[in-house]
Order: C-alpha cells, then sequence, then structure tokens
C-alpha cells in the first residue's frame, strides 16, 4: 500500500556555477510530496498516521521555509547573508532540486526506518509547475 502527504514551502537559492538563469538569486514556492509504501498495519488499518508523516517533515520544512539556500562556497552571497542577518543555510554542494530531494532522504530516512509497518518512502520535489525530482529509499533490509 502506498500513502502521500503533500507539504509547501517557500524558499531562495541560486546557482552560481549555472550558464544560465539560474545563476542570480531567486526563489521558488516548492510543492514536497512524501510518499509511504508499506503493509496495512490490521489494528489501526493505516501504513502510518498521515500526522506522523507531518511531524517527521515539518521541523526541516520550518528551517527551510523563507530561508536562503547557499552553497558553502558562495563567497559573494554568504557576505551579504550575513551582512543582512538574513535566515540562511549553508550547504556542501549546488543547491538543486536534486540536492534538495537527497537533503529530505538523509533527514528523514532515521524516522521512517524506525516505523515497523514502513518498507520504503518516496520525496518529490516540485521546483516549479513543471519540473521535478524524485528518489525513492528503501528501509528495510533485505
Amino acid at each position: 500500500m502506498k500513502i502521500a502527504k503533500e507539504f509547501r514551502w517557500e524558499m531562495g537559492h541560486r546557482l552560481p556555477l549555472h550558464d544560465g538563469a539560474c545563476k542570480n538569486l531567486h526563489g521558488h514556492s516548492y510543492r514536497l510530496v512524501v510518499e509511504v509504501e508499506g503493509e496495512v498495519n490490521p489494528e489501526t488499518g493505516m501504513v502510518i498516521d498521515f500526522a506522523e508523516i507531518s511531524a517527521k517533515v515539518k521541523p526541516f520544512l520550518n528551517e527551510l521555509d523563507h530561508a536562503f539556500l547557499c552553497q558553502d562556497t558562495d563567497e559573494e552571497v554568504r557576505e551579504l547573508l550575513e551582512r543582512m542577518d538574513l535566515k540562511r543555510i549553508y550547504i556542501p554542494h549546488p543547491s538543486t532540486v536534486e540536492n534538495i530531494c537527497g537533503m529530505f532522504i538523509e533527514r528523514l530516512r532515521p524516522a521512517f526506518a524506525s516505523e515497523k509497518q514502513v518498507d520504503a518512502f518516496t520525496v518529490r520535489i516540485w521546483e516549479t509547475a513543471s519540473s521535478v525530482a524524485e528518489i525513492t529509499e528503501n528501509v528495510k533490509a533485505g
């Protein structure tokens, strides 16, 4: 069985080494779907409670929402963010939607691995209405 919960947040970023418009400071209204796969618990009738999915996802969303996601080597933008004391998160890689998906997988892996009914979960993120990245993580060995 698969179930899914949707989330949204706003965040700024730039891709300093990109040879196009994304090298500029800009932001997106991100859309996230977390899909959970597993067996339905016969006692509860659920794979996992939707409220549990929210409890696992929302702390990270609160960190990201209205922040600027900045590659740690982007000195010019780091200086600006610090001088203006803006909400910021430094990361060691480009702030592409592919890498943001990976960040969610890393953050959520331990939380879903501890759920006995959950076999796998998928993180799907839309950066724009027509551009999406997705990663599926199996959390049960074997």
